[in-house]
């Protein structure tokens, strides 16, 4: 039996980290869950991550800068995390700059309150190697997905 993919969520807002990490595992994932940039290092450095979502906005109590961008830059930093599928789970929209580094990056940002089978669908879909079609934005950004 092949194993279960398992899906590191990122996300400080406890309903949403509680009911996407229960939705993944009801279909058929495993998944780990941080609430900080820190907390997800943390993970990264004892668990193998086969896909992340990722929040834009986390606690930082250090005061060290570190979002939700900075982890994603990390992970395509370092080789055993530079081809894991990155989902991009936020509520606000980003800005031209962000846009561009999470292109670079090679993420996608979804939009909450996007529902959770659209992130599954595309987890799926990255995780067999299959290509997920571009869609272009439309006038509602916040409600929609979108490949940047």
């Amino acid at each position: 039996m092949a194993h279960a993919p398992i899906v590191l969520v990122v996300e400080d807002e406890p309903s949403v980290q509680t009911t996407l990490c229960a939705t993944l595992t009801l279909m058929g994932f495993k998944t780990c869950h941080a609430d900080t940039v820190d907390s997800a290092l943390k993970i990264l450095g004892t668990e193998h991550i086969d896909a992340v979502s990722l929040d834009i906005r986390l606690p930082d109590p250090e005061g060290l800068q570190q979002t939700g961008l900075s982890l994603l830059a990390f992970l395509r930093a370092t080789a055993e995390y530079a081809h894991v599928p990155v989902l991009i789970f936020t509520g606000i929209p980003l800005s031209p700059e962000d846009e561009e580094l999470v292109r670079r990056h090679d993420a996608h940002v979804f939009y909450k309150p996007q529902p959770y089978a659209v992130l599954i669908e595309h987890l799926n879909r990255f995780l067999r190697g299959t290509p997920t079609p571009h869609r272009p934005p439309s006038g509602n950004r916040p409600r929609n997905t979108k490949r940047v």
